[in-house]
């Protein structure tokens, strides 16, 4: 396939369909997925992967991904499809669930030490202090965390307590993020969000006294009617309060948000005042570049992306991806439900292969640079001798990818800095039967794509 404007368009499109229909999504995206795998061939797939893991030269550094789908309230910029529940007793009814679905997997990962632990949500704290104690207990009892790396929770200023700290502490939680979003009231009022500026004060004190290692902040440029000198006082506080990272994430009008449900007018004005927020917020994110010890960082993300990490996801909605051979999805709770049960269920589910796992390695880090060396050591061949490696050699003619190479290491990547830039230019090394898919799938929903440049910006920088 050659590099031409028209298939250009196509990687255009399919970027901003990716990113409005979830935010982010592996490859191949769930787009292509099928509907045609059952439990008993899931448990059988990762049978296999473990082999494959116990076999390679580099630690596989595998996590355990747990999500907790409710919420308080559900906020008008969110993106995620959430549940706003406030009876405990329905929370004791989805740790229920929890524990089957780990007993389900207990015998296959006995032998896998899990290098991290993700605890999602939508708002994990959300659960009383004892039923947070039992969650935990309930994940050491299935999997062998001994040595785990990082557990790392996510919570909401609001609904963090001190006894609720405490417990996480002595389960070796040792890195929490709060999702603060913005300080200023006004803004928070009109988003369905109710925290005070105390709450963000007593929450990051309570993870100090109980010595939770790592505090990180997630920051929002542009949660909706916000202005830019609402954000500036907003990050000038969040400096003062010396987290250890900040992370400052645009707004993205997915499909799922309340407010492009309600309001859908997410124009070139809001985008410029989002990119105008980022780069005043952006010196906070530059911190984290200068940290060294990774073990202060996301180490989930930097293990998917360094290594193609393996993850096991419990409850539904989420992605598992079982090195090698598949990503599965729950879609839905029905699913969810019957798949605990070992009921006759089938799920969304994508088969790979070693070229398609090279495929998401490319995708996941030309934008910051691949290290040939590091690359045989994950998957026992080099660059130049595999299949896309065709593909890329194009791509460098074209100067689009570009060579580093010093008496140490030698390593590829994008010319260009730009997520924009490597969201287009990555989807060349698409496999071209799914290209082909999105074109007829383009022919048949062409109100869609209407309007292609103001899409792109929603979700892209350049």
């Amino acid at each position: 396939m050659k590099i031409e404007m028209k298939n250009i368009e196509i990687y255009k499109h399919l970027s901003w369909k990716i990113k409005y229909e979830a935010g982010d999504m592996p490859y191949p995206p769930v787009l292509f997925w099928d509907k045609n795998i059952s439990s008993i061939d899931i448990k059988n797939w990762w049978k296999k992967t473990i082999n494959i893991i116990k076999k390679q030269k580099v630690d596989h550094n595998m996590w355990l991904y747990v999500h907790i789908p409710f919420c308080y309230t559900h906020c008008f910029f969110c993106t995620c499809v959430t549940k706003v529940e406030h009876k405990e007793n329905k929370y004791d009814y989805y740790l229920d669930f929890i524990e089957k679905e780990a007993k389900l997997f207990t015998d296959i990962f006995k032998d896998i030490e899990f290098n991290t632990v993700y605890v999602w949500g939508w708002t994990p704290t959300i659960l009383t202090a004892k039923q947070i104690d039992r969650f935990y207990n309930i994940l050491k009892k299935y999997f062998n965390l001994k040595n785990v790396s990082q557990i790392m929770t996510e919570g909401s200023p609001y609904t963090t307590t001190e006894d609720k700290m405490k417990i996480l502490a002595s389960h070796w939680v040792n890195k929490i993020t709060f999702w603060v979003q913005s300080l200023d009231n006004e803004t928070l009022k009109v988003n369905n969000r109710f925290q005070q500026f105390d709450d963000v004060k007593n929450a990051i004190n309570f993870a100090r006294k109980y010595w939770i290692k790592y505090i990180n902040l997630d920051l929002m440029a542009w949660v909706p009617w916000q202005n830019l000198q609402w954000f500036k006082e907003t990050v000038d506080l969040i400096e003062k309060l010396n987290p250890t990272t900040v992370h400052v994430n645009a707004f993205w009008p997915t499909k799922n948000t309340n407010y492009i449900k309600t309001w859908n007018k997410y124009n070139y004005e809001n985008i410029k005042l989002r990119n105008e927020m980022e780069k005043y917020g952006k010196f906070l994110e530059d911190l984290e570049s200068k940290i060294t010890d990774t073990s202060k960082k996301n180490l989930q993300l930097y293990n998917s992306h360094n290594y193609n990490s393996s993850i096991l996801w419990l409850w539904y909605w989420a992605i598992s991806h079982a090195f090698w051979w598949l990503h599965y999805t729950k879609n839905s709770f029905d699913d969810y439900i019957n798949f605990v049960n070992w009921k006759k269920v089938f799920l969304n589910w994508y088969k790979l292969n070693i070229n398609g796992e090279i495929i998401s390695y490319l995708i996941n880090n030309l934008r910051w640079g691949i290290y040939f060396k590091n690359f045989k050591d994950l998957f026992g061949i080099e660059l130049e001798k595999t299949k896309i490696f065709k593909k890329i050699n194009i791509l460098l003619n074209k100067k689009i990818l570009v060579i580093w190479d010093n008496e140490k290491w030698k390593y590829i990547k994008f010319k260009y800095n730009s997520d924009l830039y490597s969201a287009i230019y990555s989807k060349y090394l698409y496999d071209e039967v799914l290209i082909k898919k999105f074109i007829l799938y383009m022919k048949g929903n062409k109100k869609e794509f209407i309007n292609l440049d103001l899409r792109l910006k929603q979700f892209f920088t350049d």
